[in-house]
């Protein structure tokens, strides 16, 4: 016999509820969480689901990382899953696979005998670096659900990044502001292309470099702001310093030149916002085009678009519907 189709519901927080047997990225009684990554449109209510869920499932590096954000979770509720490890929960098979965003993040992937559910999470370069994967029904946030949210320089604003942090290193440090895990992915970006200049991080983002390289990530040297070593080097006035975005808004008067990293940049690789501080569009998401190319491939028979996680998820719904023949469905 057929089994019918398990019900999906997305909540308030934008989580999304599969057959009330697990919920991914959001809160509810009793009910196994998933936590696709750290950032903090996807751990609304955490600290509610360590006390009322009965179990916290992630990829080892995500734990790893709440945990130094501040989350004490139970041994006993951690369930770390690899990519490609599975998990069976009641009649439902749960896998996570790679998604190309922050470090540690996971696309979620639940199966029953007949019906494959595929939820994105954020991602970027599909098909490149994200793998696209099929299913029956895909739940996908359109971030940049616009059609005008489009970049044409995606494919090498690495290349750009560091260029212009290698030109503003000639005339001295340079502060880069970004989220937690952009961070670490940037410091990996400038390794790889090359830069050797010494990375100076603040407490935090320090804390999660150093959890990364256990997983597998390698920054080369790098300094704690606060360290002796760190006093040295920034005296001698070479270097990058690394902190959370929202610092930028405290940023030293007078010395080096400041770069923040934001998606919301359309229009060219960078600008210069006036005196020493740049915008590099700089996004771990998905441009417009990139989330229509994953439903292209990813031949569901349904979209789900998680409005609670869109930027005009009605227009890029519509699109999907009239463009690609698939159905849509916006939840909540």
């Amino acid at each position: 016999m057929t089994r019918k189709q398990p019900a999906i519901l997305i909540n308030s927080d934008g989580g999304i509820i599969i057959d009330s047997t697990v919920i991914i990225d959001g809160h509810e009684d009793l009910v196994p969480r998933i936590v696709t990554h750290i950032h903090s449109d996807h751990t609304r209510r955490l600290r509610t689901s360590i006390q009322k869920s009965s179990l916290l499932i992630g990829t080892p590096l995500t734990l790893e990382w709440l945990k130094v954000l501040g989350f004490k979770i139970p041994d006993s509720k951690i369930v770390p899953l690899n990519y490609d490890q599975s998990i069976e929960l009641g009649e439902l098979k749960i896998s996570l696979r790679e998604a190309n965003h922050i470090p540690g993040t996971a696309q979620v992937v639940v199966e029953t005998t007949d019906q494959r559910i595929v939820y994105t999470s954020d991602f970027k370069k599909p098909g490149e670096r994200t793998p696209i994967l099929s299913a029956d029904t895909l739940v996908i946030d359109a971030v940049y659900g616009d059609p005008t949210f489009q970049r044409s320089f995606d494919d090498y604003i690495d290349e750009v990044l560091t260029d212009l942090i290698r030109e503003l290193l000639a005339k001295g440090p340079v502060y880069v502001y970004g989220y937690y895990g952009k961070v670490q992915e940037v410091m990996d970006i400038l390794r790889r292309n090359g830069l050797d200049a010494p990375f100076v991080l603040s407490h935090k983002q320090y804390v999660l470099a150093k959890v990364a390289e256990r997983f597998g990530m390698n920054f080369g040297d790098y300094l704690h702001a606060n360290s002796r070593e760190a006093e040295d080097v920034m005296r001698d006035g070479w270097y990058v310093y690394f902190t959370h975005l929202t610092a930028s808004r405290r940023a030293p008067n007078g010395l080096g030149n400041h770069v923040l990293l934001s998606g919301w940049e359309f229009s060219r690789p960078f600008k210069r916002l006036g005196g020493r501080r740049w915008l590099v569009a700089f996004s771990d998401h998905a441009d417009f085009m990139g989330l229509v190319k994953y439903v292209e491939e990813a031949k569901p028979k349904q979209v789900i678009v998680n409005v609670r996680r869109s930027t005009a998820g009605e227009k890029f719904g519509g699109y999907v519907a009239k463009k690609l023949g698939v159905k849509v469905k916006l939840l909540p």
